[in-house]
């Protein structure tokens, strides 16, 4: 059983381009087969999918370290709730086992440069918390121990 890290995302940008992360962000997770796989509004596979190629060689052997490399994490976002939305900005709350999602910010970012990505985490278990910013290709972390 994983410690949990809570996290805090915040989306903003162009209205557009927010609403367009908003839609392309809802789904569910590759490992699950029917009736198993529920919708979640923040999939992290919907954003930066896991390769057919992983998939086919399955979790244990492919998936976990694909997730741990490109994610930050294992399993993507768990229990996701869109907790805020307005013009141009959406929040979301969610929990990643063990570790913030910051791999996974660096691999989204660019492919929504119009966007800003601001993570609030925390991993009481751990002893750590941090808030990160995410432009393009420019991260900025800032962590601290508890």
């Amino acid at each position: 059983m994983p410690n949990w890290c809570n996290n805090k995302l915040a989306v903003y940008g162009p209205e557009a381009d927010v609403t367009r992360f908003k839609e392309k962000a809802v789904g569910h997770s590759p490992w699950l087969k029917l009736p198993e796989q529920t919708e979640t509004v923040l999939n992290f596979h919907s954003l930066v999918p896991i390769p057919l190629e992983v998939l086919e060689a399955g979790y244990e052997k492919a998936g976990y370290d694909w997730e741990q490399n490109h994610w930050g994490c294992k399993w993507g976002a768990c229990i996701a709730e869109l907790a805020d939305e307005w013009e141009g900005h959406l929040t979301y709350l969610f929990d990643t086992a063990w570790s913030p999602p910051i791999a996974f910010l660096e691999e989204l970012a660019p492919q929504w440069p119009m966007l800003t990505f601001l993570l609030d985490y925390e991993e009481m278990g751990m002893g750590f918390k941090g808030i990160c910013k995410v432009e393009g290709d420019s991260v900025e972390d800032h962590c601290l121990d508890l």
